[in-house]
């Protein structure tokens, strides 16, 4: 018996899900960089447009509005030994900065603020806003405080709700904490989200 090791298996319906799947969570999650490199390409367009024009008129030996592209090159050349060092330095810090941002931006992902929720058939993405407003009727659901009473923030794993009682009137920060975690148990975001519940120490005065 022998075995065809050039033999590579071909991929089941489960695996193209399971990529498609992957796909569209990764795009609905992250920003699209497609503004920076647009950006970065219109200055790339711009220079490279700049120097084939100079170097036509320097052949033609032309000059544009009177001036002459060499005395300019020769000028820009010149230009950092006829200035004080500050300015000279601080213009390259700034280039250099604007460089370190096109350079961060291209290569880093930015994170939408949302998050993916567990499925066996569907890509669900969900807003952080709606995780937020979830934990926060949970909470106050468990303490019975007012629609303005609790507010939430999401983080990429944490969600913060700060609790806003009346004067005088005390919360059960346990019982709104459990609350808010059975929500997100029950939400079962990914990345996992852990529950932070704080009670203001000084309650609102209604009016």
């Amino acid at each position: 018996m022998t075995l065809d090791h050039g033999t590579v298996p071909r991929p089941t319906p489960f695996d193209v899900h399971d990529r498609v799947h992957r796909r569209i969570v990764r795009r609905e999650t992250t920003a699209s960089r497609s503004g920076t490199v647009v950006l970065a390409m219109l200055v790339l367009l711009l220079g490279a447009a700049a120097a084939v024009t100079a170097a036509a008129l320097v052949l033609l030996d032309q000059q544009i509005v009177g001036i002459d592209p060499r005395d300019v090159v020769d000028r820009a050349a010149s230009a950092p030994r006829g200035l004080d060092t500050t300015v000279t330095v601080g213009v390259a810090a700034i280039v250099a900065f604007l460089g370190l941002v096109f350079l961060v931006r291209g290569l880093l992902t930015q994170r939408r603020a949302r998050h993916t929720t567990s499925s066996e058939r569907l890509a669900v993405v969900v807003d952080d806003e709606v995780i937020a407003s979830a934990a926060a009727r949970a909470a106050r659901s468990a303490t019975r405080l007012g629609p303005d009473a609790a507010v939430g923030t999401v983080g990429r794993r944490t969600v913060d709700v700060v609790l806003r009682p009346a004067a005088g009137v005390d919360v059960p920060a346990v019982a709104a904490t459990d609350a808010v975690r059975a929500e997100l148990a029950a939400i079962d975001a990914e990345p996992a989200l852990t529950a932070r519940v704080r009670v203001q120490p000084t309650g609102r005065v209604d009016g």
